[in-house]
C-alpha cells in the first residue's frame, strides 16, 4: 500500500490540507453531535467526490478524541444545516482539543475515498506532518499531538441515501513542528527539495532604472509573521533552520476582533445573528451573500485597528533585525487585514523586501507537506519506527 503523504495545519477557524496530489482544501473548524434526521433520506443520491468535504457526515472511532465511536456532523455542513456548532475556545489548546483530530480524520478520509472510487471498504496510509503555536508548542506537547495522529482511526462516511462506506486511517508516521517554522519549508522549497526562485527589487541610484535580480532563500535570514485566528507567530528562520532565540510569540490574532463585532453585530441585529466564527467568515469573505456588504462596512473600523496593532509588531520586528530582512506575511488572518496592513507599512515606509503571499491559508500546510516529503522526514521516521517508504 502506498503511504500519502501530507500536511495538516489545524486552525481556530479552520484545518488546512495540503495533500500529496490533491488541490488543496479547507474544513471549517466546527463539528454538531448528529442528532438524527426530521424526514426519510433513503430516495437521495450519494454524495458526488468533489462534494464530499462540503457533506461531512462522518463515525469517528479512534482513542485519540473523547467521543469515540460517535457520529458528528463536520465542517460546512453543520454551517449549511444550521446545526449547533461546536468549535475551539478562545484559550484552546490545540495539541489536547478534539476539533483538530475530528477535522483532520474526516478530511484524510475524503481524500482516501477520492483515491478509491467505488469501494465501500477502504484502508489507506498516511504519514503526516503537523503544527503548534511557537508559544504553547515543546518537547512534551508536540510528542502528545504527533501520538494522538498516529496509529489507526476508523472513519464511516455516511451518504445521505444510508450507504456507508468505511475508510481505516492507518498514520505510520507524524511530525509536529512550530507554526511558522512549518511554512518556512514551503516558502523555501518546493515539493521536490528544490530551492524556490524569487524575484527581488535591488537599490540602485535614484537616476538610475530598479534592477530585478533572481534568488533562493534556502540561506537567507528570514523573517515570517503568521497571522492566525488564535494567535500570531513572529519566526525567524535561516532558511528552513528555525531560530527559537529570535522568535516570539503573540497570544492574539483575528478571533479576539471577530468575536467583538459579532457581538456587536449580534446586537445591532437580533433577528440577523452570527453564531460563530466560521459563519462570520463565510458572510464576510463572499461577496454574494446577501449580508456581505453590511458586515464589511459595519467592521471596518475594527478590521483597521486590528490591522495598527499588527503593523507596530512586524515594524518593531522589522527594526529588531535590521539589515532589511527579507519578510514573509501569511496565515488566515493576513487575508482579513492585508489592505489596511498593506497601507499602513507603506506609509511608513516598511515595505522593502515585503511579500504578502499567495494562498496565505495555505502556506503552513503546504510548508508541512514540503517537510514531510523530505529526505529529513524520512530519515526520522526510519529512526522512531524503523519503515522506508
Amino acid at each position: 500500500m502506498t503511504t500519502i503523504k501530507a500536511g495538516i495545519d489545524a486552525g481556530n477557524n479552520g484545518t488546512k490540507f495540503n495533500i500529496e496530489g490533491q488541490e488543496p482544501f479547507m474544513i471549517p473548524a466546527v463539528y454538531s453531535e448528529y442528532l438524527g434526521d426530521l424526514i426519510n433520506k433513503m430516495d437521495l443520491e450519494e454524495v458526488e467526490a468533489d462534494k464530499l468535504t462540503n457533506n461531512l457526515d462522518v463515525t469517528i472511532i479512534s482513542e485519540s478524541i473523547l467521543l469515540s465511536n460517535t457520529r458528528f456532523i463536520v465542517g460546512q455542513k453543520v454551517l449549511d444545516d444550521k446545526l449547533e456548532a461546536i468549535e475551539m475556545e478562545k484559550k484552546s489548546n490545540k495539541a489536547t482539543d478534539d476539533v483538530p483530530l475530528i477535522t483532520a480524520l474526516a478530511g484524510l478520509a475524503t481524500d482516501a475515498i477520492r483515491r478509491n472510487p467505488g469501494q465501500d471498504d477502504i484502508k489507506q496510509s498516511y504519514d503526516v506532518g503537523a503544527a503548534l503555536p511557537i508559544g504553547s508548542i515543546n518537547k512534551e506537547s508536540a510528542a502528545k499531538y504527533e501520538q494522538r495522529f498516529i496509529g489507526t482511526h476508523i472513519v464511516k462516511f455516511h451518504h445521505p441515501n444510508g450507504t456507508v462506506i468505511t475508510v481505516t486511517i492507518t498514520i505510520e508516521f507524524c511530525k509536529c513542528l512550530p507554526e511558522g517554522a512549518a511554512a518556512a519549508w514551503g516558502v523555501v522549497y518546493d515539493e521536490k527539495g528544490k530551492p524556490i526562485k524569487r524575484k527581488i527589487e535591488i537599490e540602485v541610484a535614484k537616476d538610475q532604472e530598479p534592477k530585478i535580480e533572481t534568488i533562493t532563500y534556502d540561506d537567507k535570514s528570514l523573517l515570517h509573521f503568521d497571522i492566525g485566528a488564535g494567535t500570531t507567530e513572529i519566526v525567524v528562520t535561516k532558511g528552513v533552520s528555525f531560530n527559537p532565540n529570535l522568535s516570539e510569540p503573540r497570544g492574539y490574532g483575528t478571533k479576539q476582533t471577530i468575536l467583538e463585532i459579532v457581538k456587536r453585530w449580534n446586537l445591532v441585529y437580533p433577528r440577523k445573528t452570527i453564531d460563530s466564527i466560521v459563519e462570520f467568515n463565510e458572510i464576510y469573505f463572499d461577496s454574494e451573500h446577501p449580508r456581505h456588504s453590511t458586515l464589511k462596512e459595519f467592521a471596518v473600523q475594527f478590521i483597521r485597528q486590528l490591522a495598527t496593532k499588527f503593523s507596530s509588531d512586524v515594524i518593531n520586528k522589522i527594526d529588531e533585525m535590521k539589515d532589511d530582512p527579507f519578510v514573509f506575511i501569511y496565515g488566515g488572518g493576513a487575508i482579513l487585514i492585508k489592505s489596511d496592513l498593506e497601507k499602513i507599512l507603506k506609509h511608513k515606509d516598511r515595505l522593502k523586501n515585503v511579500v504578502f503571499i499567495n494562498d496565505p491559508m495555505y502556506v503552513n500546510s503546504r510548508g508541512l507537506l514540503v517537510y514531510v516529503s523530505s529526505p529529513r522526514f524520512q530519515q526520522l521516521k526510519e529512526q522512531k519506527v524503523g519503515v522506508s517508504n
